[in-house]
């Protein structure tokens, strides 16, 4: 039986899912409509997936004339709350973009709002659908490596995440909350464990400085010698239906709060312990997100893109007097988040018929991103350990979770 999602705000991800869920079901699910205020955003969404899209003033409208079987929330990340609570009398599947929103508060409130929400809510973490992390937690489980005993893992990727909303906390919510939670969220995924503490150390190595606020790439004078600025599509002579052209703002803007430089060192439960890294200054190829994790018996190497090519590798180094490794290659039929997307639309199918249960759950998120909300307190305080349940309000204490 086909399905049709309603989709509220029709940017980066809101197009890609659109696309992304119609063809993983094989035309299964089709979009009810959108609610999207943008214009250029709306045609570029429509131009993205080849066919004019319903468009809706507003949420209610959405609900009334569209009549969605699920609801997917991809609206900037500090709107995330509010448009959830639009929803209180909507009682099919809901899918929210991932950070939940951009302060503990307001992502303590949806914790709250999905509580007492009668429908299934999930959050689009859609790296644990990622047939690569799948397979390293089977490994894990399996006993491949022994009992977990530590993690380093690390994140490179360039200052063009400083072209767009992410370039400010109240725009993203910082990195550590807007993409270190995918991270963190396949961290505790893998380990089974639940974080205790965080001490982390912050800095603004190639961003920020005093330029306008308004001043893109193409309108810079010095947009020729800048290391940092964004080619446009136009110039590269490609032919690009993506709204991240759109994306052209000044990384060097006086608004530019983000630290492009971040290590913090993370206490997990059962004695687990490692490190989290990331940087946006310096891209290093074949290094976009490397993870690795030592057991008792062995040691497990994932590298989710190499270098020269969009696909992904698992070294597993068993404990042996041969020192054998075996490698596993993951493809990705160029598809964003390493395969995750196909499985993830399945699954919200699956929600909508009634046959499963949310896999990527709200608990998951807030622990991820309390996680980092934690860490940017303890940089922000000489780089002290500090406590989950510093915090975590009491009433949600049992809304942190460890798998």
């Amino acid at each position: 039986m086909k399905k049709r999602i309603g989709i509220i705000g029709f940017g980066e991800m809101g197009k890609r899912h659109a696309l992304e869920f119609y063809e993983a079901t094989m035309g299964a699910v089709t979009v009810a409509g959108v609610v999207e205020p943008n214009d250029e955003m709306y045609e570029n969404g429509c131009a993205w997936n080849n066919c004019d899209i319903p468009r809706y003033n507003t949420v209610a409208e959405l609900l009334e004339k569209g009549k969605p079987d699920g609801i997917i929330i991809t609206s900037p990340n500090f709107t995330h709350l509010s448009n959830l609570q639009l929803l209180n009398d909507f009682h099919g599947p809901i899918m929210v973009e991932k950070p939940l929103d951009t302060s503990a508060e307001k992502i303590s409130d949806i914790v709250r709002f999905v509580k007492q929400h009668e429908g299934p809510v999930m959050v689009d973490h859609c790296m644990r659908y990622s047939p690569i992390i799948r397979r390293a937690r089977e490994f894990i489980e399996k006993g491949r490596i022994g009992k977990v005993c530590s993690f380093q893992f690390t994140q490179r990727d360039s200052a063009g995440m400083y072209h767009n909303f992410r370039r400010t906390i109240k725009g993203g919510g910082s990195f550590m909350v807007e993409k270190a939670t995918h991270d963190l969220d396949v961290m505790l995924f893998l380990t089974d464990a639940k974080p205790e503490s965080v001490m982390m150390v912050s800095a603004m190595h190639g961003v920020g400085g005093n330029k306008s606020n308004d001043l893109t790439c193409s309108d810079c004078e010095e947009r020729s010698t800048c290391r940092y600025a964004k080619e446009s599509y136009v110039a590269r002579g490609l032919k690009v239906n993506d709204v991240a052209k759109l994306n052209e703002l000044c990384v060097f803007a006086e608004c530019v709060d983000v630290p492009d430089n971040e290590t913090c060192t993370i206490r997990l439960s059962n004695g687990i312990f490692g490190t989290y890294s990331h940087s946006y200054f310096v891209p290093a190829p074949g290094h976009s997100r490397v993870y690795e994790i030592l057991g008792t018996e062995g040691c497990m190497y994932i590298t989710l893109a190499k270098e020269g090519t969009y696909e992904g590798e698992i070294k597993l180094h068993p404990f042996n007097k041969e020192l054998t490794t075996e490698t596993y290659t993951f493809q990705y039929d160029s598809k964003i988040h390493y395969y995750a997307g196909p499985f993830l639309a399945r699954h919200f199918l699956d929600l909508m018929e009634g046959k499963d249960t949310p896999f990527t759950t709200v608990p998951q998120a807030y622990t991820a991103e309390m996680l980092g909300f934690a860490a940017m307190k303890s940089a922000s305080e000489e780089s002290r350990w500090v406590k989950l349940n510093e915090i975590v309000p009491e009433d949600l204490r049992d809304s942190i979770v460890g798998n």
